[in-house]
Order: C-alpha cells, then sequence, then structure tokens
C-alpha cells in the first residue's frame, strides 16, 4: 500500500506542472503589436534591372518605401493564431531607376500611399516557448529551436491612391479602376521574448492583389496584377487572459 502511495505521489509531480505548462498559453492568449519596416512594390512601373520578371526577382532597391503597423492577435490553439493588421505604407516605382531599354524608354514614376486592413491565419512550426529560460536574459541557452516560427495566409483589403505621372505610352491602358480592392497576404514570421510580456518579431510577407492599377497605370502586355511586400520588425505584448476569458488590461 506504501509502495502504490509513493507511484501516485511521484506520478502527480511529474504529471501535474506537465499539465500546467502545457496550459500556460491560455493565460495570455491576447496579444498587441506595433511594429515598422521597408515596402518595396512589384507592378508595372520600376523594377530590377531586367525584363519584367515576378516576386522578389523584380525588386528594385531604390524605390524602397516605409510601412507602419498595428495588429492585434489573438491564440485560437497553442500554435494558431489570428491576427488583425492595419497597416499604412508608401509605395514607390521609376523607370528612371532601370538599366532595362524597355522600361527606361517608358520613363515614368510614381508615388503614392495604401491603407490595408487584414486579417491572417498564423501557424506556428516551432511553437512558442514559454518561461524565462527561453528570453534574451537567457542568450546563453539560445537555440534556434527556441524561435517561435510561423507561416500564415490571410484576406484583407488595400486602399491606394496613386500619384501617377500621366503618360500616353502605347501599351499603358488608360481606364476608370476601383481604389479599393482585395488583397491576399503570405508569408512567414519569427518571435523570441524579451521578457515574460514582451516579444520581438520579424516578419516577411508579401501582398497580392485583385488590380493591376495600385500604381494608376497597367500595361497591356502585363501577365500579373500589382503586387508589393513588407519586411516588418516588431514588438508584442501579451495582455493576460481574465476569467470571462477576455483580455485583462
Amino acid at each position: 500500500m506504501k509502495n502504490k502511495a509513493i507511484v501516485l505521489v511521484l506520478a502527480l509531480i511529474i504529471i501535474i506542472p506537465a499539465i500546467t505548462s502545457a496550459q500556460r498559453w491560455k493565460r495570455s492568449r491576447y496579444e498587441v503589436l506595433g511594429g515598422a519596416g521597408p515596402s518595396f512594390f512589384f507592378g508595372d512601373l520600376g523594377g530590377a534591372n531586367k525584363d519584367a520578371t515576378h516576386f522578389m526577382g523584380d525588386l528594385d532597391m531604390q524605390a524602397t518605401r516605409f510601412h507602419i503597423l498595428l495588429g492585434v492577435r489573438y491564440k485560437v490553439k497553442e500554435k494558431a493564431a489570428l491576427k488583425l493588421n492595419l497597416i499604412y505604407a508608401r509605395i514607390h516605382g521609376s523607370d528612371t531607376y532601370t538599366e532595362a531599354e524597355s522600361r527606361a524608354a517608358r520613363n515614368v514614376t510614381f508615388s503614392g500611399g495604401l491603407f490595408e486592413p487584414s486579417v491572417q491565419f498564423e501557424y506556428s512550426i516551432l511553437k512558442e516557448r514559454l518561461g524565462a529560460r527561453y528570453t534574451f536574459s537567457n542568450l546563453q541557452r539560445f537555440k534556434l529551436v527556441y524561435v517561435n516560427t510561423y507561416v500564415f495566409l490571410g484576406l484583407g483589403g488595400v486602399l491606394f491612391y496613386p500619384n501617377p505621372e500621366l503618360s500616353t505610352f502605347k501599351n499603358n491602358v488608360l481606364k476608370k479602376y476601383s481604389h479599393f480592392n482585395l488583397a491576399i497576404p503570405l508569408g512567414i514570421g519569427f518571435k523570441y521574448a524579451i521578457n515574460r510580456r514582451a516579444c520581438l518579431g520579424l516578419e516577411f510577407g508579401m501582398r497580392y492583389t485583385s488590380t493591376d492599377y495600385l500604381d494608376g497605370h497597367s500595361d497591356k502586355f502585363s501577365k500579373a496584377n500589382d503586387a508589393y511586400s513588407f519586411l516588418n520588425l516588431n514588438v508584442t505584448y501579451k495582455l493576460k487572459t481574465a476569467r470571462s476569458g477576455l483580455p485583462k488590461f
């Protein structure tokens, strides 16, 4: 009987901390965050020193501008979360930066601002580690597997008002267009704790849109809609979860 009692006590000593640790994420399901970083435009105007390509192969660093972000994250599960983004960005493109003959001959420039409200679903490939051991104060124990790594896919809108140069280049399709269109964010993010409440994050995301007029122009030979991307450095602050399930300020 005594041996059974000892075994039961030992089992409780092992199991209870494990259960408590597994549920720790529920104590801070809500997070607020703010961030900023560069914004990159991929459209008809500007681009790399070659004929138009897709995605980062058409990146023109001279046309880089900036964005700022405010967001709220809610953890649905330990490894799954929903995040609301409110983003303001500046975008820019200019044919004067490129050495590609076809683009340089066109010689058109635009600048503009955009506002993106979006919701993204995040799934952690490497889950977030909780506790003082997994913070910057214990960098001697740091391992890459301790970095919360997640991928995301979302849905949102983009409100934009380009300020293009008036252009009548022969391939430009001049027509009325909506200033609000669909935006689909997708990408990858990383997060590591500064302390028990705050985290430092880095996120890269592409935004594919349903318009070819982010720059106010549309080339009749264009095979893809305009896109843009963000590289965002952010700080996250965890809010305690009240018994009601709502955030506790």
